[in-house]
């Protein structure tokens, strides 16, 4: 299954230092990679991925997501999505 152009999947999450990480999960391990970690297993439950592929950028699934983004530094952040197997990057806010 193709992920959405934007998707909670699919999509970037603002930290806690203001910079955003963005990030794409592509398949069910990268979901299931991400799941883990954010300390959340059990958002990969079988048969998630789809649905977290599919759902609203900013709906529930996403709200979730954001809240845990947002209690660290997009390096911390980072750190853990490369530990993981979770392509990532920063992104810098844009300036006024």
């Amino acid at each position: 299954m193709r992920v959405t152009p934007a998707s909670p999947a699919n999509r970037r999450y603002r930290c806690a230092d203001g910079t955003y990480v963005r990030f794409a999960c592509e398949d069910e391990g990268q979901w299931k990679a991400l799941a883990k970690c954010l300390g959340r297993p059990e958002l990969a439950y079988p048969g998630s991925w789809q649905p977290a592929a599919a759902a609203p950028p900013r709906g529930r699934l996403a709200r979730l997501l954001e809240r845990h983004f947002a209690e660290d530094p997009a390096e911390v952040w980072l750190r853990r999505l490369e530990a993981h197997g979770v392509p990532a990057r920063r992104i810098l806010p844009r300036r006024a």
